[in-house]
């Protein structure tokens, strides 16, 4: 588990290069990683570009079909209200974070898990936003 986190996290790392908050997200099929992504919301200027939405659309891209009821995504900060939705449109059944959000947010027939041993999935959010604040 911790691997497809550790993998994450190297997405979240590419979004610090367009000054994007740092989250990743992996998507996995049985094993097999289908996706990854980071955010790019600066680099696209585009709200809705959160790493777990790109993920699941190359995911559905590459599966060709929206279902991804067989699949799991790994993510470096657990997902927002917009990208709940998504993952629960999509079917994802389990996700597995490392950094809770503030606010806790519960969905149905989705499984939120938090994984231990994430400081540096929390430590790079705190460093980028401590160096935005500078």
């Amino acid at each position: 588990m911790n691997n497809y986190l550790d993998i994450a996290l190297k997405e979240a790392k590419k979004s610090l290069k367009t000054d994007d908050v740092p989250i990743g997200a992996v998507i996995v099929e049985k094993g097999i990683i289908i996706s990854k992504a980071h955010n790019e919301r600066e680099k696209k200027h585009s709200i809705t570009r959160h790493a777990e939405i790109i993920s699941v659309e190359k995911a559905c891209k590459k599966k060709k079909t929206w279902h991804l009821s067989e699949c799991e995504i790994y993510v470096t900060l657990e997902p927002c209200p917009m990208c709940m939705e998504v993952l629960k449109q999509a079917r994802i059944k389990k996700i597995y974070y490392a950094a809770p959000q503030e606010k806790q947010i519960n969905y149905k027939n989705i499984e939120k898990i938090q994984l231990k041993n994430v400081e540096n999935s929390r430590k790079i959010i705190k460093d980028f936003f401590k160096n935005k604040r500078k």
